[in-house]
């Protein structure tokens, strides 16, 4: 999946077992999520409403962020949404389609939630020194969206994991099966592959320190390497660039669609509050 997602899913994640007070020395900046990130930080916007003016620091990583969350928060849960586009960004082309580009793609949101009011984070990254020795190119900054009652927000949570992994299956066979068809063979293993991995309920490659810091069973690590492999949006060279009618926009949007919903479940079967 891009690397922004599986940023969002690892702070979520790891957030939890933070909160929950189990051990994630080292998440920050050592998870290999972060191979690239230079800054992750954490923001208030302007008190007085206007773009131009500061952005109040609150944190300046997500060790600091997590400290700041613990009097008062009970978890983190991932959500993703339709993404706003402004009125010179209108264009028919389907999110699947922008996803491999930044900023392109859902928008994927942190939700801090607290007993009764909720606190809703949204990343943006931006590209940093691309001479960076360590090659760390990129900075996040993290900026609170809003607060909203829980109870808002409970009503349209995320669907079960089980739910989302059956959704996701029957894609990935859908998907598969038109692939077989029009002889794209390559890409119909790697969707078999992610099937596969699924049915196993087991991971088929080590998971490394994702499992570590995320506190992932087997089950939920066999979930997150299927939707790893059953990522194929991208640009130049993804299934994004075949194209093929009505019968490949419906499989590769079903696809797209339950591998998001699959994503935000999987983080949030972390949330136990």
């Amino acid at each position: 999946m891009n690397g922004h997602i599986a940023n969002a899913v690892a702070l979520v994640c790891a957030g939890n077992q933070f909160l929950a007070g189990k051990s994630i020395e080292g998440f920050w900046p050592g998870a290999s999520v972060f191979n690239f990130m230079k800054l992750v930080e954490f923001r208030h916007p302007p008190a007085s409403g206007k773009d131009a003016d500061d952005y109040p620091l609150v944190a300046s990583d997500p060790i600091e962020w997590f400290e700041m969350l613990k009097p008062w928060c009970n978890g983190l849960r991932l959500h993703n949404v339709k993404p706003i586009r402004g009125p010179n960004q209108q264009t028919d082309t389907p999110d699947r389609m922008l996803a491999g580009f930044v900023g392109g793609g859902q928008r994927w949101l942190i939700e801090a939630v607290g007993k009764s009011e909720s606190e809703i984070w949204e990343a943006f990254h931006r590209l940093g020194d691309r001479n960076d020795p360590e090659r760390r190119i990129w900075k996040c900054t993290h900026i609170l969206q809003s607060r909203l009652p829980r109870a808002e927000i409970d009503v349209d949570a995320t669907p079960t994991l089980d739910d989302a992994v059956d959704r996701f299956r029957k894609a990935l066979v859908r998907i598969e099966t038109y692939a077989r068809d029009e002889k794209y063979d390559n890409w119909a293993d790697i969707f078999n592959e992610a099937t596969d991995t699924i049915d196993a309920a087991k991971p088929m490659i080590e998971q490394g320190d994702m499992a570590r810091f995320t506190g992932f069973d087997d089950r939920q690590a066999a979930v997150f390497e299927a939707c790893s492999r059953a990522w194929v949006f991208g640009g130049i060279g993804s299934w994004n660039d075949l194209g093929g009618g009505e019968r490949y926009d419906r499989v590769s949007q079903a696809l797209y669609d339950s591998l998001n919903a699959c994503i935000a479940a999987l983080a949030n079967s972390t949330f136990k509050a």
